[in-house]
């Protein structure tokens, strides 16, 4: 298991707080998954860090994660919501010689996001005559 910090005795108490505060089914996952642990996505490989908890209509619970180039070598930061806690596991920090980072930041994320979304998925999107993608049709 790879702490990506050490809680302070503060933090722990806010956290065991905000746990008690959550509905039900919410605590429940909430006590299995905490901020400072690194965990494993086990259906894309990637390591992530917790970034909240959903209740769904159904009473069902998902998480949402930080994706990031600090743990992974990823095209982009992001977030991703929907995650199974059944999908996360505890895992180590990458190894010294792990090939992670961030290709593209923020601002060119969005200055290329149209021609991003063609290449990624073209089952989806062509770009228009002025640069721009486009649902296909």
């Amino acid at each position: 298991m790879a702490r990506i910090y050490e809680p302070t005795k503060g933090q722990l108490r806010a956290w065991a707080k905000w746990v008690r505060e959550r509905p039900a089914s919410v605590r429940e996952v909430a006590q299995r998954f905490n901020p400072w642990t690194l965990y494993r996505v086990k259906s894309t490989g990637q390591r992530v860090v917790i970034s909240s908890f959903q209740e769904t209509k159904d009473g069902a619970v998902t998480i949402t994660v930080e994706v990031s180039g600090q743990y992974n070598a990823v095209m982009f930061d992001r977030e991703v919501f929907g995650y199974g806690p059944d999908d996360l596991e505890e895992c180590d920090l990458p190894a010294a010689d792990a090939v992670i980072g961030t290709l593209l930041s923020p601002e060119q994320v969005d200055d290329n996001i149209d021609l991003m979304r063609v290449l990624v998925r073209p089952d989806l999107w062509v770009l228009d005559l002025h640069g721009k993608a486009v649902r296909k049709q």
